[in-house]
C-alpha cells in the first residue's frame, strides 16, 4: 500500500456545479458532495447533468462514505443517483440531509440508505480518515468546512464559503477552529474559487435588509419576491420585514414550499403565527397585506413566476400594480431566458426590482478579502483552487500568489479527473481520467445515455434520414427500390438527384454483400448504412443520421 493521498475531483473543476471530489488512501476512498449541473449547452430535452459514476466502478470495494458539505443542488443534487450505484453511509448536517431524504424518498431508496446526522465540532473517523465538521457561513444554513485528517497530512475542504460574521440565522463561521487546524498544520487547502474575481468582502446576508425594508415601505401593491429556495437566510428576512409591514406570506412553488416546511419543522426559520397563508386565503386580503414568496428567479419554465409573468398560476397573474423582485444572482447561462421573462412581467405592467438597481441579493461565496482571511487561518502548504470556471481558478492561484506570498510551485491547478498525489512533502497531478457526464431528462428521474444525447444533437445539427429497403428473405434480393426519406438534410433533395443517387448506392450495397452480411440482419444494417452515409458525405458534406429499417418478404 503505498503512502499517498490521491484527490480526483469528478466534477466542479472549470464549470459551474457537479461538485464531487474523490479522496482515496490505500484501498479506502471517502467522496466529498455529489452535485448535479447545468448543461453549458442546450442538449435537447435534458435539463441537468450529474458525473458519470462509473469511474467509481474500479474502486467499488474501497467506497467507504459520502460526506456531504450542504445542502445545495450542486453538491446534493447527484446522491440518489451515486447511493443507486454504491449504497455507503452518508455523513451531513440535520438540515442538509432533510433535504437529501426528501430526494431519496422521491427516488423510493429512503429505507435503503444509512444517513448519520452531524453536528458542529463533531468529529467522525472512518478508516484512515479522521473528519472535523466545522461551522461554515454560506448563503444556505447549516453548511460545514470539512477538517479530513489523513496518514500524510490534514486537508482542509472548505465546500462553499464567505467569511458572515453577522449571519441571519444560526453562528456565525468557526474561524477559531480553522486557525487551530493551521497552527498544528495543514497539508493542503481546496478552496472554494467562485468570486475568486472580486475584490475585496463579500457582503453579509444581513447587508440586503435596508433595500427590503425600502421596497416594502413604497410598494402600494402586492410584493412577489423570487428567490432559490435553499436560501434560508433570505427567506426569513422576507418573513421578518412581512411582519414588519403587517402583510401575510404566501409561499409558491414545490420546492420553495418544501424546503419552508423543512426550515420550519427543524427551527431554522422563525415563523410567526398566522403570518403563512395559503393561496385561496389570499383572496381574503388587499394587495398591500400580500406578499408571495415564489420560485422561479432563474426564468425555469415550470416554475412560478414564469407562469405568473405568462399565463396563470393557479389562478394568478402578475398585474398591474405588483412590484416583482428578483432576489438572486443570475446563474450563468440563463441570461437570455431571465431578460425574456423581465420582459413578460413589464408587458404586465408590474415593476421589476433586481440586482443591479438595489442591494437585494449577496453572493455566498467567498471574494478575494474573503480567500485571504481563510488562507491566512489555515496557513496550508499546498493551495488546491477549487469550484469555479478555470479563469476563477486562474485568478485564486494569481491572488494567492501576489499578495499571500505563496510559491507557484504550491498553488496546484487541477482539472476534472486529473489525479492529484500528495505525500506530504510534495503534490502533484500524475494522470489523467476520462471523464464523461450522465443526463438526467424532465422528469429528474430518468437517466438518458451520453450515446443518445450525442445522437440528437447530431439530428438537430444535420438532420435525419430514415432508409426503408424491401429484400426477399431467401435470395437476399432487392425486392423495389429502396425508399429514402430525408428531414433537415441539407443539399439532399429529391429534384438534384440525390435521392436517385442513394437508391443506387444502396442498391449497389446490397448486391455486394456477403451471404454472411445478408445472414445476419444486425451486419446488413450497418452495412448499408455505412454505404448511405459515405455516398451523403461525399455528395453533401452532410452527416446525418441515418435509420436502417429491413422489411422481408
Amino acid at each position: 500500500m503505498s503512502n499517498v493521498l490521491e484527490i480526483i475531483p469528478l466534477g466542479g473543476i472549470g464549470e459551474f456545479g457537479m461538485n464531487c471530489t474523490l479522496l482515496r488512501f490505500g484501498d479506502e476512498m471517502i467522496v466529498v458532495d455529489a452535485g448535479m449541473g447545468f448543461p453549458e449547452e442546450s442538449v435537447y430535452g435534458v435539463d441537468v447533468c450529474i458525473p458519470d459514476f462509473e469511474i467509481l466502478e474500479q474502486y467499488r470495494e474501497e467506497i467507504t462514505a459520502i460526506v456531504l458539505t450542504h445542502g445545495h443542488e450542486d453538491h446534493l443534487g447527484a446522491l440518489p443517483y451515486i447511493l443507486k450505484k454504491f449504497n455507503v453511509p452518508v455523513y451531513a448536517s440535520h438540515f442538509t440531509l432533510a433535504l437529501a431524504e426528501s430526494k431519496l424518498d422521491e427516488h423510493g431508496i429512503l429505507g435503503d440508505v444509512l444517513l448519520h446526522r452531524v453536528e458542529p465540532r463533531d468529529v467522525v473517523t472512518i478508516g484512515s480518515f479522521i473528519i472535523e465538521f466545522i461551522r461554515a457561513s454560506h448563503s444556505l444554513v447549516d453548511c460545514f468546512h470539512l477538517a479530513i485528517k489523513t496518514p500524510v497530512g490534514t486537508i482542509i475542504h472548505t465546500g462553499d464559503y464567505k467569511v458572515d460574521e453577522t449571519p441571519v440565522i444560526g453562528e456565525a463561521i468557526d474561524l477559531r477552529t480553522l486557525r487551530r487546524y493551521g497552527q498544528e498544520g495543514v497539508l493542503a487547502l481546496l478552496s472554494d474559487s467562485t468570486n475568486a474575481t472580486v475584490p475585496g468582502r463579500t457582503p453579509s446576508e444581513r447587508a440586503v435588509i435596508p433595500a427590503f425594508e425600502e421596497i416594502f415601505a413604497e410598494a402600494r401593491g402586492r410584493i412577489i419576491v423570487a428567490a432559490f429556495a435553499s436560501s434560508i437566510h433570505r427567506l426569513q428576512i422576507v418573513l421578518d420585514v412581512a411582519q414588519q409591514f403587517n402583510r401575510k406570506v404566501c409561499v409558491l412553488g414545490r420546492s420553495m414550499q418544501k424546503n419552508v416546511e423543512i426550515a420550519d419543522r427543524l427551527g431554522y426559520l422563525d415563523i410567526h403565527d398566522g403570518m403563512l397563508v395559503g393561496i385561496n386565503e389570499t383572496k381574503h386580503y388587499s394587495d398591500h397585506e400580500i406578499v408571495f414568496l415564489v420560485t422561479g428567479s432563474q426564468a425555469e419554465p415550470r416554475a412560478a413566476l414564469y407562469q405568473m409573468a405568462t399565463q396563470v398560476y393557479r389562478g394568478l397573474t402578475i398585474e398591474e400594480g405588483d412590484t416583482v423582485v428578483l432576489s438572486a444572482r443570475i446563474i450563468p447561462g440563463n441570461e437570455r431566458a431571465i431578460s425574456k421573462m423581465i420582459g413578460f412581467i413589464y408587458k404586465r405592467g408590474a415593476n421589476i426590482i433586481e440586482e443591479k438597481r438595489r442591494l437585494i441579493h449577496v453572493s455566498g461565496h467567498a471574494s478575494q478579502d474573503d480567500i485571504r482571511i481563510m488562507t491566512e487561518a489555515v496557513r496550508p502548504k499546498f493551495v488546491v483552487p477549487i469550484h469555479g470556471e478555470y479563469r476563477m481558478l486562474f485568478r485564486h492561484k494569481e491572488f494567492v500568489k501576489n499578495h499571500l506570498g505563496f510559491a507557484e510551485e504550491n498553488i496546484i491547478l487541477i482539472e476534472n479527473g486529473d489525479v492529484l498525489e500528495l505525500d506530504g512533502e510534495r503534490a502533484a497531478v500524475v494522470d489523467k481520467r476520462e471523464i464523461k457526464r450522465t443526463f438526467i431528462d424532465d422528469s429528474g428521474f430518468e437517466v438518458i445515455e451520453y450515446e443518445t444525447v450525442r445522437e440528437r444533437k447530431k439530428m438537430a445539427y444535420e438532420g435525419m434520414i430514415t432508409l426503408v429497403v424491401a429484400i426477399n428473405g431467401e435470395t437476399g434480393e432487392l425486392q423495389a427500390p429502396p425508399q429514402i426519406v430525408a428531414q433537415g438534410v441539407r443539399g439532399f433533395e429529391s429534384t438534384n438527384g440525390s435521392t436517385r443517387g442513394a437508391q443506387q448506392a444502396v442498391a449497389a450495397a446490397l448486391a455486394g454483400a456477403s451471404r454472411k452480411t445478408l445472414a445476419d440482419e444486425s451486419l446488413l444494417k450497418e452495412h448499408i448504412r455505412l454505404e448511405l452515409k459515405r455516398f451523403i458525405q461525399k455528395e453533401t458534406g452532410a452527416r446525418p443520421v441515418i435509420v436502417p429499417v429491413i422489411q422481408h418478404i
